[in-house]
């Protein structure tokens, strides 16, 4: 469901992903600025983006039938700042936001996928996905990561843009993606 859609009075939805530790800064000012009052309040599921690689699917550790545990060092690493990070903002200034943190582990061709049908699965109503490059302290943009730049483009291109449903009223998924 698009944003000029949803009810006022009810939670607002928002799958918030990131790269890595660098993203924390962005993510805290959005929640801030998207946060409203307090009730109906946000719902932010805080995604984590990592490419599955060979050195990461060693360290998968089977948990049950759909539960899987990375235990690669330098995942659970970042994971473990960013949690840190995000969660001390929610307890100190988070009043209205819920957090709730999330994993979309795969290879860059199926991650996108993998988030469209998260976002569908929990009924997402904002998709924000970070920016593949990343801001040098003189102000420019380093090359970026064409893995990331390949999955952004690929969420965009496959769902439709809220604005282009009038042409096509039989379109379901109606996410509003940013980046």
């Amino acid at each position: 469901m698009a944003l000029q859609w949803l009810d006022p009075s009810s939670e607002l939805r928002i799958l918030l992903c990131l790269h890595d530790v660098h993203n924390v800064h962005s993510t805290i000012n959005f929640m801030e600025i998207s946060r409203g009052a307090s009730d109906p309040g946000i719902l932010v599921y805080l995604t984590d983006m990592v490419e599955l690689t060979d050195q990461i699917a060693s360290t998968l550790v089977q948990e049950g039938r759909d539960t899987v545990t990375v235990t690669d060092k330098d995942v659970t690493q970042m994971r473990d700042q960013i949690t840190t990070a995000v969660q001390a903002y929610v307890e100190e200034n988070g009043d209205g936001i819920t957090l709730k943190r999330m994993l979309a582990l795969s290879k860059f061709n199926g991650m996108a996928k993998d988030i469209c049908n998260l976002a569908e699965d929990l009924m997402i109503s904002l998709v924000i996905l970070p920016f593949h490059k990343n801001q040098c302290a003189n102000g420019t943009l380093d090359g970026g990561n064409p893995g990331f730049r390949h999955v952004n483009r690929k969420v965009i291109i496959t769902n439709q843009h809220p604005l282009k449903e009038k042409k096509n009223p039989k379109v379901k998924k109606n996410f509003l993606f940013s980046y």
